[in-house]
């Protein structure tokens, strides 16, 4: 799927500093320039010519990437040397000739060809104050803002767990009886859980928490991947909602990957795709 590249488009997006729809300055130039015509050949390394327009691209990217450092033309031009003369030796030994490098520059000039369409595509990328406001309102309304203090006796079988129900309902102690009876970690405790939010749980046990009342123990056993829950609970309190301001960043970068995510999808809906995986994947849903 083409959606497996789209968390590291936005590592580019973010990278480039328009995600939060802010352009960067340009990088400061050098007041000690050594070159002026960009035409022409800045040097020659044994039979390889780097061009005066070539030192210019390595020296704005250098300085770009550490801004602080002030570089020389100097400095730049003898880093540049270096590179060159490394690149050839390089060569001279058949490490360009290996398969494994080969795929290597592929995939590298894929990237840079991806992270160039990503950048041009999306460079004026922006969201009003309204549609950030829109989506914090959307994402509070899904949102769960309690949290939950619970105790939990956890057994392998559910006759197991219809048992200790039968036992509660009998006047049995939840504390002692998750002592005595839960395989769970928190069996010492009583099986005490503390204060969490529902979503930090398995979704079954999430959801029953979210449904139960406080101070009720479950009328019937939950079924989790680790087995079957008797849960209580004891507690329920609601957390502070975040603020717009607080939030705005991740508003912004959320809408950025639906944003990317749509262009993707429309790419491969129009895109004819063959797959060999295809006949093995399961339709199980």
């Amino acid at each position: 799927m083409l959606k497996q590249y789209i968390a590291a488009l936005l590592l580019v997006l973010i990278s480039v500093g328009f995600i939060f729809g802010c352009k960067g300055e340009k990088a400061s130039e050098s007041s000690d320039s050594m070159v002026v015509d960009n035409s022409g050949e800045f040097a020659k390394i044994n039979d390889e010519v780097i061009t005066n327009n070539e030192f210019q691209a390595y020296a704005k990217a250098k300085r770009a990437s550490q801004p602080e450092a002030n570089f020389s033309d100097k400095v730049i031009a003898d880093e540049l040397i270096a590179t060159e003369l490394l690149r050839q030796e390089a060569v001279n030994a058949g490490i360009a000739d290996r398969p494994e490098i080969i795929e290597q520059i592929k995939r590298q000039e894929s990237n840079i060809l991806i992270n160039t369409l990503m950048t041009e595509k999306f460079a004026d990328l922006s969201f009003t104050e309204e549609e950030l406001k829109a989506e914090y309102d959307r994402l509070l309304n899904l949102s769960d803002f309690n949290e939950y203090k619970a105790r939990h006796i956890l057994l392998q079988t559910e006759e197991d767990a219809n048992a200790v129900i039968e036992e509660l309902k009998a006047g049995a102690n939840f504390e002692e009886l998750a002592k005595a009876k839960s395989q769970g970690p928190s069996a010492p405790n009583g099986g005490d859980l503390g204060w969490f939010k529902a979503e930090t749980m398995v979704p079954a046990f999430a959801q029953a928490v979210r449904e139960m009342e406080k101070g009720v123990y479950s009328s019937a056993p939950v079924n989790t991947r680790f087995g079957w829950h008797v849960i209580l609970l004891e507690d329920k309190r609601t957390t502070e909602q975040p603020k717009f301001e607080d939030v705005k960043q991740n508003i912004q970068q959320n809408l950025t990957r639906q944003t990317v995510e749509e262009y993707v999808d429309d790419l491969e809906a129009n895109a004819t795709i063959t797959r060999s995986d295809e006949s093995t994947e399961s339709t199980d849903g």
